[in-house]
């Protein structure tokens, strides 16, 4: 198996959002397996699928490439200065630490929103934690740069470890070459000892009372991240405290507007009801009065024509006088 491929298919893969992970990752492992590359196959196969947190500090890496370089090399500065025991440039480098790591906050938060994530509190305090890490330890910083995060990083002073699998790959560091241009043997590791045996330890060269003020220094800076960590928690609670008030007074002033709009419908229907009610009552009176006149002519028209069949039958009876007057008159003469 290359190192080279599974870089390659590692690169690519945490380039992914999570969702596409796991069905890009088994393609790949297919695709290996094809090619009757059985240890990469397996290599790929053990990439695991990254949280939401560890996903997005990958991004950071491939899209603030400088911010987060930045970050790492004021890590770097950072770690020497409180090593050095210089107070004030611990002082003017933990203000800039602030500042980058509010930045890459804020980016990460921009990245999530635009492939259609809500980032909670939860997400942002891990990514947060995962680049302190990466500011206090040198591993750390090596697993962030590489930009293949399975899982976040944090760190409590002891420097961290990959027991949880936070780091999926990393590429190994290449080896040194002999002066005669073969490749040297690779020495065993020496074991680094812990951060709290190094810190608690003598160095070199220094006095108890240097020594003493060392601790001292070092303890007052672990004081002053905790309350630094603290007091950004609890701004980030005030934050998403305030954003639920924005967010409950909007959804008041909306209700209040659809309030107000209900009442002026309601308001025109009540209106429009009264104007039918009275629209009603007067055609009532009308049709009471057509109904009163049309009784009133049905009577008239009864009485006229009992007038009429009364004037007929005297129109009658004159003919019929008329006509006996006239036969006397003609036998009389």
């Amino acid at each position: 198996m290359q190192d080279a491929d599974l870089a390659s298919a590692a690169e690519e893969l945490y380039a992914l959002s999570p969702g596409d992970f796991t069905a890009a990752r088994d393609e790949r492992v297919a695709q290996a397996r094809t090619s009757g590359n059985r240890d990469l196959a397996r290599a790929i196969g053990a990439l695991r699928r990254p949280t939401v947190s560890a996903w997005l500090v990958n991004q950071l890496v491939r899209e603030s490439g400088d911010q987060v370089g930045e970050l790492l090399a004021l890590g770097e500065s950072l770690r020497q200065a409180q090593q050095d025991l210089a107070g004030e440039q611990v002082r003017e480098l933990s203000v800039q630490r602030r500042r980058l790591v509010a930045a890459l906050v804020a980016e990460a938060k921009r990245l999530a929103e635009r492939d259609g994530r809500a980032v909670g509190l939860q997400v942002e305090r891990e990514v947060e934690a995962t680049l302190q890490a990466a500011l206090a330890d040198a591993d750390a910083a090596a697993a962030v740069r590489a930009g293949c995060l399975a899982s976040p990083l944090s760190y409590a002073g002891l420097g961290i470890g990959d027991e949880a699998g936070a780091v999926s790959w990393q590429r190994a560091p290449a080896r040194e070459k002999s002066p005669d241009g073969d490749k040297a043997k690779r020495a065993p590791a020496k074991r680094k000892a812990p951060a709290r045996e190094r810190a608690s330890g003598r160095r070199p060269g220094e006095t108890p009372e240097e020594r003493a003020a060392r601790l001292a220094a070092e303890e007052a800076e672990r004081k002053a991240r905790q309350a630094e960590a603290e007091a950004e928690r609890r701004a980030a609670k005030i934050a998403e405290a305030e954003q639920a008030i924005r967010r409950a007074t909007d959804a008041v002033a909306a209700a209040e507007a659809d309030l107000t709009g209900a009442e002026a419908k309601f308001t025109g229907a009540r209106a429009a009801q009264e104007s039918a009610r009275q629209q009603v009552e007067r055609l009532d009176k009308e049709l009471s009065l057509a109904i009163a006149a049309e009784s009133e002519a049905n009577r008239a028209a009864r009485d006229a024509q009992r007038g009429k069949e009364a004037a007929v039958r005297a129109a009658n009876e004159a003919r019929r006088r008329l006509a006996r007057a006239q036969a006397a008159s003609d036998r009389l003469s």
